[in-house]
This record gives structure tokens, C-alpha cells and sequence, in this order.
């Protein structure tokens, strides 16, 4: 009964919502919703033309991290009760994710794994009102787009997560995969000029331009004071930092870590099987979070979507040590919660960032994996037709 109720993808849709929406709902009503105060700010500090990057504490507390052109994706809730709008603004980032983790080429089963792995970040992401959600989604959409031989929209998804947040630039990632090489370059600065330049319809031009450039300053102090950060920098760099271990240039953490992640680019009798493309949107989810200093709690639902996909692609010939993995990652995922012991939870899990232990675990298993391991002889049984889903939106 068990098995069955899980192999069934319209309860655990709803359940998925559930996740999606009771979080925002306690939040409203217990201590308010500031990330969506900041969120709805953009907007309005953008139409007034007032300064994007300075406190606002009668509005919201802390500060703007986000691009000018993120005013055009949060406007149609912004104008909206508060209410009524940071519950559509969360609805509308777990359904994107939805849609596009139903158009990945995998059968049913395959995609309620990914989902159920998923469920408990992105409960955590909605909890904070996060885009995080949305950007997992562009990133994964922008995979899909370009394996369907759409790059002049792939590049749309990606020009939109890095205007938005600099984290949709790992799009790029993708470009060795495109068979329209030439339409990915044009379409990519057709795209970045558009979206530039779309705020200015609401502001003008010279406010656009002052904002981008005090985005980049914003950005580059902001990473300065991530490094030890209790709730920033849960990463493989904050680990890293914060133990001890390592005290020196984080560009030098970045870069091995850059180089591990290009070998598999070197495979190029592997590019064909799609399973190895896969495995190569996961590197980019989990990579996206293990390497920057701007990782949070609610930044891991891309990595744990990343996790799923990694999980039911896998062609590890050895399951009982991809399923420690997996269990090490939802150890590490439930050890920020009531759950564990206030003081193990503060002392150690939060303060030195453990919980990116699991997930680093896990992408060298994959880099291993893809780099290693012969796809030409794999079966691929969870690939379906690229055009197919399961149910229909």
C-alpha cells in the first residue's frame, strides 16, 4: 500500500503544494514575510527610482541582493496585497519547478524520487519566500530547452537567473551540448540586451544603468562578509573556513573545484547518451551550491534537486553506496530542524556548515562517476520520448 501510494504522482503533487504553501502561511502570521517585503521593495524602490542597494528598516530588515531586472519578475505580486501576493509569489515558484521537472525525459517514478528528495528545501525555501525555487527551475529548464534544440529560449532562462541573482550564468554550462552553437551566442545577447534594458520602461535609463553598477559593488561586499557567516556561506567554502581547515583566497577552493567539475568536458564520446547530459545537469545544481559563499539553507533546493536527478540517472554499478549517500544527504537536510538537539544543531551543524558535507559526498561520487564509467552499453530505461511527460498540464 505504501509502494503504491508513492508511485502515485497526483498525491504526492498535492503534497508538494502543501510543502510549498504551509510554510508561507505560519510565517504571515507569526513574524511576517520579509523576504517578500525585500522582494516587493525591488519593484516599487525600482518605480520610484529610489536607491536598490540601502536599508529600508521602516519597510523590511536587511538589505537588497538582487538585480534591477528582478522588478519586472516580482511585479505582477507586488502591486497585489501582501497577503494575496507572497502566497501567488510562492504557489507560482513551486508550480514552475513542477512543470519543469514533469518535462525532464524520465518516466513517472523517476520524477516522484526527485520530488520526494526535494520536498523538505523546498518547504524550507517557501518558508523564506525565496526565488530560489525559481532559479532551480530556470536552470533546469534551460537544460531541457537546449536538449530540445531551443536555445533562443534556453538563453532567455539563463539571461534571466543571472540578472536576477548572477546563479542562472551556470546555464552556460550547457553550451558544449547545444547542436545550435551560433543561435545559443545571438540569441544569448539579444536575450541580455532585452532584459537589460526592460526595467527602464517603468524607471529610465540612467536609473538602470546607476543600479546595475551599484548591483556589482553590492555583490562584491557581500561575499566579503559571507565568509563567516552563521546562516550564509553553508557551503563546501564555508565548511572549509569556518573549521579552520583552509584560511587562505576562496578563488583558489573555487578554481579546484572548477577543474574537477570541466573534466568530464573532456568525454566527448559521451555527449551522445543522454544519461551522461543528465548527470551533467546535476554537477552544475550541486557545484552552484558547494561553491559559493552566497549559499543559505533555502539555496538548497538546488542542490537537492540536483541530488534527485544524480540519484535515478546514476548508472553507479553499486546502489547500497548510492543510497548511504542519499541517506547522509536527508540526515544532513533534516539536521537543521527540531529534529536535532538545539546545541548540536548550533554548536557544530550550523557553525561549521556540515550540512555541505553530504552533498560534496555526492558530486565527487558523480565526477567519479562521469568521468569514469562507460555509458555506450547502458540501457537507458528511465528515458522516455523528449515531447513526453507524465499527466498533462
Amino acid at each position: 500500500m505504501f509502494k503504491k501510494l508513492f508511485n502515485n504522482y497526483k498525491i504526492i503533487t498535492i503534497l508538494w503544494f502543501i510543502a510549498a504553501i504551509v510554510p508561507v502561511f505560519l510565517k504571515y502570521f507569526k513574524s511576517g514575510v520579509n523576504n517578500y517585503w525585500i522582494f516587493k521593495g525591488v519593484f516599487w524602490h525600482t518605480f520610484h527610482q529610489l536607491p536598490l542597494y540601502i536599508p529600508y528598516p521602516e519597510e523590511y530588515s536587511d538589505v537588497n541582493h538582487y538585480g534591477v531586472f528582478f522588478s519586472a519578475i516580482i511585479a505582477p505580486f507586488a502591486i497585489l496585497p501582501d497577503f494575496l501576493g507572497v502566497t501567488l509569489w510562492v504557489l507560482f515558484n513551486a508550480f514552475i519547478l513542477y512543470v519543469v521537472l514533469r518535462k525532464l525525459p524520465l518516466k513517472m517514478k523517476p520524477i516522484i524520487i526527485i520530488m520526494l528528495i526535494s520536498v523538505h528545501e523546498l518547504y524550507g525555501a517557501s518558508d523564506m519566500q525565496q526565488f530560489n525555487t525559481g532559479i532551480v527551475a530556470l536552470i533546469v529548464l534551460t537544460y531541457i530547452l537546449i536538449e530540445r534544440g531551443k536555445e533562443q529560449w534556453g538563453t532567455l532562462s539563463i539571461v534571466t537567473g543571472f540578472l536576477t541573482k548572477i546563479y542562472g550564468i551556470v546555464g552556460l554550462a550547457f553550451f558544449p551540448f547545444s547542436k545550435n552553437k551560433i543561435r545559443f551566442i545571438w540569441s544569448g545577447l539579444l536575450w541580455l540586451a532585452v532584459c537589460f534594458a526592460l526595467p527602464m520602461l517603468y524607471s529610465s535609463p540612467e536609473y538602470v544603468i546607476s543600479q546595475y553598477q551599484d548591483w556589482i559593488h553590492n555583490i562584491s561586499e557581500k561575499n566579503g562578509e559571507n565568509l563567516f557567516s552563521i546562516y550564509q556561506n553553508i557551503s563546501l567554502i564555508g565548511f572549509l573556513f569556518k573549521t579552520g581547515i583552509y584560511k587562505g583566497n576562496t578563488i583558489w577552493i573555487i578554481l579546484c573545484g572548477a577543474i574537477l567539475f570541466a573534466l568530464p568536458y573532456l568525454r566527448f564520446s559521451q555527449y551522445k547518451y543522454p544519461l551522461f547530459r543528465l548527470q551533467f545537469l546535476s554537477s552544475v545544481l550541486l557545484f552552484l551550491v558547494l561553491f559559493s559563499s552566497g549559499s543559505e539553507s533555502s539555496t538548497y533546493i538546488v542542490a537537492y534537486i540536483g541530488i534527485g536527478i544524480w540519484y535515478v540517472t546514476s548508472p553507479n554499478p553499486y546502489p547500497k553506496w548510492k543510497n548511504v549517500l542519499l541517506i547522509l544527504a536527508i540526515l544532513a537536510s533534516l539536521s537543521i530542524t527540531d529534529l536535532v538537539p538545539k546545541y548540536i544543531k548550533h554548536t557544530y551543524v550550523v557553525a561549521y556548515s556540515l550540512r555541505a558535507i553530504p552533498p560534496f559526498l555526492i558530486w565527487i561520487s558523480l565526477i567519479l562517476e562521469m568521468y569514469f564509467l562507460d555509458y555506450k552499453d547502458r540501457k537507458n530505461i528511465l528515458l522516455t520520448n523528449k515531447n513526453q511527460s507524465f499527466g498533462k498540464i
